[in-house]
């Protein structure tokens, strides 16, 4: 959950280095110290939903794809959860038309209706990428608690143009589609989304309608 946080932050920090149109790549993360100097694995479930939490928090805060991690296990390589989550971040990509897409970070603009959920975002005047992860609930394991309670989120993204959009609500655990909601952009450029109750992340491409 931290370390989402944490890579949020640097992605919006090394964009603001950047020229607009220059992708960015965190080209080395992970457990690196806790593995090459403590000797320390993470155990394996705590470890696919760091893994998770930090390819979404990269997207969706504008770089290019989900970084690049090196493993640090034994063997090193990536575990089947890790790769699972990669599948399920590419099957979501197409639902953005990148050719078209001049995207900026906008993780400190949008509005959340609740502190439970930490916003990662990045969108230009048409489309718009959003996650949002829930930071309030944890279990024993440090992991985001599974069985607690769904909460209502309402998003505003702004600096959209006017006129209706279609956000697509993304399960990045299952890798499908979790439902489309219909909202429109006002005359300021804000728009006002209204999701369903959320248990622990959702991810939403949001498009012209």
């Amino acid at each position: 959950m931290a370390s989402a946080i944490c890579t949020g932050q640097l992605v919006r920090e090394a964009l603001a280095h950047l020229s607009p149109a220059r992708p960015f790549f965190d080209s080395e993360h992970g457990p690196i110290h806790a593995f090459k100097d403590r000797k320390r694995t993470l155990p394996e479930p705590f470890d696919d939903e760091y893994f998770r939490h930090m390819q979404w928090a990269h997207l969706a805060s504008g770089g290019a794809g989900g970084g690049l991690r090196w493993p640090n296990r034994h063997p090193h390589v990536l575990t089947h959860g890790m790769r699972a989550a990669q599948r399920s971040l590419a099957r979501f990509t197409a639902l953005i038309d990148w050719d078209r897409f001049r995207r900026r970070n906008l993780n400190a603009e949008i509005h959340l209706s609740t502190p439970a959920f930490a916003g990662f975002a990045c969108g230009d005047d048409n489309q718009a990428v959003v996650w949002l992860l829930r930071q309030d609930q944890r279990d024993k394991q440090r992991l985001v608690r599974k069985t607690a309670g769904a909460l209502p989120v309402q998003l505003v993204v702004p600096s959209l143009s006017a006129g209706p959009y279609v956000i697509t609500l993304w399960d990045t655990v299952a890798g499908q589609v979790a439902g489309q909601v219909l909202a429109a952009a006002d005359a300021a450029g804000n728009l006002l989304v209204e999701l369903p109750p959320v248990v622990t992340d959702i991810a939403l491409a949001i498009t012209p309608a």
